[in-house]
């Protein structure tokens, strides 16, 4: 038996990664404990050590704004390790079926370690073959009839499927689906409803009315507009199903969004004319950064300051929530900015997505820690 480096826990001789904290362990074969130590570094390594370096003063950094301490470890192959995994219907049912009065956990039995999300591949894979279904009918046998659903189904397949992912990483499982689901319909419609109301107030540069591009002020102006309509939506479903955690504000974030994101896209492959497929392989793979992550962000964020206190606009105020919810704004913003990194229109949105999980995972981190806080029962600050 040997222990991690990082927590001092006992783990397997053969364990690569610790599994109460993640971290990678040293290897301690024979003929690496007798060889000398090598003079030059690995090229490999060398190229790593600057991101990773990055990658841990950010996370800490974002960490003291969520009332914890520390670089935020993550083993994604540990996260998604069930995906490939054979799960039976009664393990797909169970999690179905969380988040009613006999289903909810007591907090003893809530478990504080990373959450293995696999149901949600299952729901974007039934998508993704209905699509593929949809498109044959409307393509080898003209048959227009399978636009309607090819445009519902291209549009949803992501958010919802993201949503997924957010309902069984919720480790407190005290919401149930039939919730979530009504806070995507009719959060997501609200959203946008709110949305349309305060564009009347903004006025966009002449290059975005003449030209259809869009400056940085009016990426801003959208950015703003946009993640101000859903915040609202999303504070009010909080404050309607009286939610008290991290995770809980980042679901219900994350149903909103999805909604949000799910209209807005059908909209856009509806008037899509002769690009439709295309429109929507594009926004399709791209919503997985989009809308989802950004009002998950701000719906945790404002987890963070409430709590379990009752809501308070007084809340939208607070420093540490108006750091995400600016950071959620700056990615949107970036998002819609017409500017090409590197010959590449896709490489700006790979990158956005990438940041805005690492949001999502410092969020997900301190959403954990509150779990261990309350079993102690201390109060998180």
């Amino acid at each position: 038996m040997k222990y991690c480096s990082h927590c001092g826990k006992p783990v397997k001789e053969t364990a690569k990664f610790c599994p109460s904290c993640g971290n990678p362990l040293p290897v301690t074969t024979p003929a690496a404990t007798s060889a000398p130590a090598p003079t030059n570094p690995v090229a490999g390594q060398t190229a790593n050590q600057p991101v990773k370096g990055l990658y841990d003063s950010a996370t800490a950094k974002l960490n003291q704004y969520t009332g914890e301490e520390g670089a935020v470890k993550v083993n994604l192959s540990a996260l998604f390790s069930e995906v490939f995994k054979h799960h039976t219907k009664d393990e797909a049912n169970s999690i179905f079926i969380a988040g009613t009065k006999t289903t909810t956990p007591a907090l003893a039995d809530v478990s504080d370690e990373w959450a293995k999300p696999w149901l949600f591949s299952r729901v974007l894979l039934g998508f993704l073959i209905a699509f593929a279904a949809l498109l044959y009918m409307a393509d080898a046998f003209h048959n227009s009839n399978a636009i309607a659903g090819l445009i519902l189904v291209g549009a949803f397949a992501v958010p919802f499927s993201g949503l997924v992912f957010f309902f069984e990483a919720d480790a407190f499982k005290d919401i149930s689906l039939f919730e979530i689901v009504k806070v995507f319909f009719i959060g997501g419609i609200f959203s946008l409803i709110v949305t349309l109301f305060f564009y009347q107030f903004v006025s966009f540069s002449d290059n975005s009315q003449i030209y259809g591009v869009l400056t940085l002020k009016d990426s801003l102006s959208i950015g703003i507009v946009e993640e101000l309509g859903k915040v609202l939506i999303v504070t009010y479903f909080i404050s309607q199903l009286n939610a008290k955690h991290i995770l809980d504000g980042l679901l219900i974030g994350a149903a909103v969004g999805a909604g949000f994101a799910a209209f807005e896209t059908a909209g856009y492959i509806y008037n899509a004319e002769g690009q439709l497929v295309a429109v929507a392989i594009l926004r399709g793979w791209s919503a997985i950064g989009g809308h989802l992550v950004w009002a998950a962000i701000t719906g945790g964020a404002l987890m963070i300051v409430k709590r379990a206190q009752p809501f308070k606009f007084s809340q939208l105020l607070d420093g540490r929530f108006l750091v995400f919810f600016a950071l959620a704004v700056a990615m949107h913003a970036a998002w819609d900015w017409d500017i090409v990194l590197l010959g590449s229109p896709y490489l700006k949105l790979i990158l956005l997505i990438v940041v805005a999980w690492i949001v999502i995972f410092v969020l997900m981190n301190a959403g954990l820690k509150e779990i261990g806080h309350l079993k102690q029962g201390e109060q998180p600050v």
